[in-house]
């Protein structure tokens, strides 16, 4: 597959520094974990996390949101993801924000975690764009650290809510669209991939279809958070919100610089044939405002990859987000499905 590389030259040797934070010049303090608790328009307690160094100064905003399922965001695998540290000499210095899952203990992590009432009754793509929509806003009157810009990187769940703020939310100046897929839905997946789509007689097909659609419109017609279906993270509700979602009628109007980033071998959980379909129709479109990355042999995560591949990718990715306007120098060399 010819792949889109809007802008990018690969170099294979190295990643140039480029508009480094020169300021950096000995060590500066960290707040790191700082936790905040506000409340939504529905009465809930809302908590986010800020990590930041204090440079008496303000500085960009860096959102990042994780996938789906009952775990916390000071999980250890995700508390090292892009936390500010010192050095960061090819990069500026930032804060990061991370909003944290409605009921969920922060600490939570891999398939112990335990999914509470409260994360079932308020874990649906809508109210996660919310939730975030309303940390923002938050920040914006707040936040005497922040100099307005803001950066998001996002990833499967949140590539899909990642991609409705930079929809909905202004002057987002650049965004990561990690494993969302997005041309195609989930709906469409389950149909022809996931539990049909193995049916070779057509008959059995269009019995098997049938009763996956009844299911649907079940859980369209009550959207309640008291059943699940394929997973006890995955509420009706939550499906309600998931299941039809196309990315595809948001980024065609899209101006903002988006980095859509998908594993050549997803296909259990987001396959990547839903990624080459949205950026097919991108293209047709003819939106110039993304970049697309296959990466060879990865699956829905870095975590399939070898751990220098992960840290080249995920390097990269960091990258292209803060290097500023006019700067092509991001190392993917080797990574990218040809």
């Amino acid at each position: 597959m010819r792949q889109i590389l809007l802008t990018l030259i690969v170099f294979s040797c190295c990643v140039f520094p480029v508009q480094a934070d020169r300021k950096l010049q000995t060590p500066v303090s960290f707040v790191y974990d700082d936790e905040a608790i506000i409340r939504t328009h529905d009465g809930r307690d809302l908590v986010f996390f800020i990590d930041r160094p204090e440079l008496g100064r303000p500085l960009p905003l860096l959102l990042m949101i994780d996938g789906s399922g009952c775990i916390g965001q000071l999980r250890e695998d995700w508390a090292d993801l892009y936390r500010p540290v010192q050095p960061r000499t090819s990069l500026r210095s930032y804060a990061r924000l991370r909003v944290e899952k409605p009921g969920t203990d922060p600490n939570a992590a891999g398939a112990q975690a335990a999914c509470t009432d409260e994360f079932l009754q308020h874990y649906t793509m809508d109210k996660r764009v919310e939730d975030h929509l309303r940390v923002l806003q938050y920040l914006r009157a707040h936040a005497d650290w922040w100099n307005g810009e803001l950066y998001i990187w996002g990833w499967s769940d949140g590539g899909d809510i990642a991609t409705r703020l930079v929809a909905y939310y202004p002057n987002i100046e650049r965004a990561v669209l990690g494993a969302m897929g997005g041309g195609t839905t989930m709906a469409s997946h389950f149909e022809d991939l996931w539990i049909c789509g193995d049916q070779a007689q057509i008959g059995a097909r269009e019995a098997c279809v049938a009763d996956l659609r009844e299911n649907f419109k079940m859980m369209a017609d009550n959207p309640t958070w008291r059943k699940t279906w394929s997973g006890v993270d995955n509420s009706w509700a939550v499906w309600a919100s998931r299941l039809w979602s196309r990315t595809t009628e948001l980024l065609t109007d899209n101006r903002t610089p988006v980095l859509i980033v998908h594993g050549e071998k997803d296909f259990a959980a987001v396959p990547v044939s839903s990624a080459r379909k949205l950026v097919s129709d991108l293209e047709a479109a003819e939106n110039t405002a993304f970049t697309y990355w296959e990466i060879k042999g990865m699956e829905h995560g870095t975590g399939s990859l070898e751990k220098a591949q992960a840290d080249q990718l995920e390097h990269a990715m960091l990258h292209w987000l803060l290097a500023g306007q006019g700067i092509s120098f991001w190392n993917v060399s080797g990574l990218l499905v040809e």
